[in-house]
């Protein structure tokens, strides 16, 4: 990569952070090229140059989000040594992001999970980095049903899911939710 690709790239994370900052304040479907070109003090132009679309423009958002909470959810890894309680935080830590960005969820378009399986079909999946830390440590429990590690970790990440939507509906949270997620589903696949 020359000097100047490095630059376009840096100069497109930069966007992405910012544009970010006016997604989840503004939500997908509100939002238009020309607000978010003007929220980063760029020209619309100089924005359908980094991304040729709205579309894009979240995708690669999604992606960096995504990035940032691998980064994440490895370093609390350092700190943690048994498996369940890894992924204990990796439940902590996911409620936590989401947390932060509740007025994107509740966006009717971002928040729909057909159109992250549409951007999926398109791009590729981002959230496979996430697949894979969890397969890693579903393959460190003993006793499990199956040794595919990657599908438990899938089915994990979905399944965890249903604890932000019962949220995101009005429900209580309580202090032990993680703990009680991992029971749950390590229950579910035990033998």
């Amino acid at each position: 990569m020359d000097i100047k690709e490095k630059i376009k790239e840096f100069k497109k994370e930069l966007v992405l952070q910012r544009a970010g900052e006016y997604l989840e304040k503004h939500g997908f479907a509100n939002s238009k090229m020309s607000d978010i070109a003007s929220f980063c003090n760029l020209s619309v132009g100089a924005l359908y140059k980094l991304f040729s679309s709205k579309e894009e423009l979240f995708y690669e958002y999604v992606r960096l989000q995504i990035e940032i909470f691998v980064d994440n959810l490895l370093k609390g890894f350092e700190k943690i040594d048994d498996p369940i309680q890894r992924l204990q935080f990796f439940v902590e830590l996911k409620f936590e992001t989401f947390k932060s960005k509740v007025n994107l969820l509740k966006d009717t378009v971002a928040g729909d999970p057909l159109f992250f399986a549409k951007l999926n079909a398109n791009k590729g999946n981002p959230a496979v980095a996430i697949y894979e830390v969890l397969a890693k440590e579903f393959a460190k429990i003993e006793g499990l049903k199956t040794k595919d590690h990657l599908k438990l970790a899938i089915l994990f990440h979905s399944f965890t899911f249903g604890y932000i939507e019962h949220w995101l509906i009005g429900g209580d949270i309580h202090e032990d939710y993680a703990k009680e997620a991992c029971d749950f589903f390590i229950k579910g696949v035990v033998k």
